[in-house]
């Protein structure tokens, strides 16, 4: 079966899930590639999948980073998928300015005719978040919806949108973690790679395709430690919010200090 798009979703089943999420190369060709056959239909699964919580989470958001953005900002919305958060912040704050940066095409593509419906100016370009065609010190706001996570640098990516802020600049960012405590990460992993697997299979006919859901954030910081990496790239959190457990948390960082360029080590 293929996806809605045209795309094989058994060209990401043979790429390897342990193999590709390991490699930093590989990684960025396996996300770019699950996202294309994602693209259609992804904010009614993503909807469907979180029984309508991510459009509070997102609303949540929102409302706390326009509280403590600059007025009339300069907004960069990375891994934009289909440009929800990044037209809601628009809208919010009166942004000048609003970019769109994502790494997969088709979820370009769905983002385009969601502004055509929407009628919000929302600039969009194709570009990698560990190396962002920006220039340093533009930005007011940088919002990411489920973007870091998939990344194959978390630091480096951090240390990127540090660079394009502006002093004082914030970043809003809402994903999936590693739930602290073992009992309860258990019961959540086992539960995102099941049900994961089973919406891959009934959307795409391929179990792999929401299956990695679970391996990726298995991978991944807990809300403490992503805290942690926040400091370490000069951010201090302003306000933060935790859901199910610590399997997902909402930030929103001010950035106080300019981090290295590059990572030590």
């Amino acid at each position: 079966m293929t996806a809605r798009d045209g795309r094989d979703p058994r060209e990401l089943a043979a790429m390897g899930l342990d193999t590709h999420l390991e490699d930093k190369l590989l990684r960025r060709k396996y996300v770019s590639t699950m996202f294309d056959i994602l693209a259609p239909g992804y904010d009614a699964f993503t909807q469907l999948f979180s029984f309508g919580m991510d459009r509070g989470w997102k609303a949540l958001l929102v409302r706390e980073g326009s509280r403590r953005a600059a007025r009339a900002p300069c907004i960069v919305d990375l891994a934009c998928g289909t440009g929800d958060l990044g037209i809601d912040l628009a809208e919010r704050t009166g942004a000048t300015l609003v970019l769109g940066l994502d790494l997969s095409p088709q979820m370009l593509a769905a983002a385009r005719v969601r502004l055509r419906n929407n009628g919000t100016t929302l600039l969009l370009v194709a570009c990698d978040m560990l190396e962002l065609c920006l220039r340093e010190n533009r930005v007011d706001v940088v919002s990411i919806g489920y973007g870091l996570r998939n990344t194959a640098d978390l630091g480096q990516g951090l240390i990127e949108i540090a660079r394009v802020l502006k002093p004082g600049g914030i970043l809003l960012n809402l994903d999936f973690y590693k739930p602290a405590g073992r009992v309860w990460r258990e019961l959540f992993l086992w539960y995102m790679w099941n049900a994961g697997r089973l919406a891959g299979w009934l959307w795409h006919r391929e179990p792999i395709v929401y299956g990695y859901l679970a391996p990726s954030i298995r991978r991944y910081v807990t809300m403490p430690q992503f805290e942690d990496e926040l400091a370490r790239a000069g951010f201090t959190v302003e306000w933060r919010a935790s859901r199910l457990g610590g399997g997902i948390g909402l930030h929103v960082a001010r950035l106080v200090t300019k981090p290295p360029e590059t990572r030590p080590g």
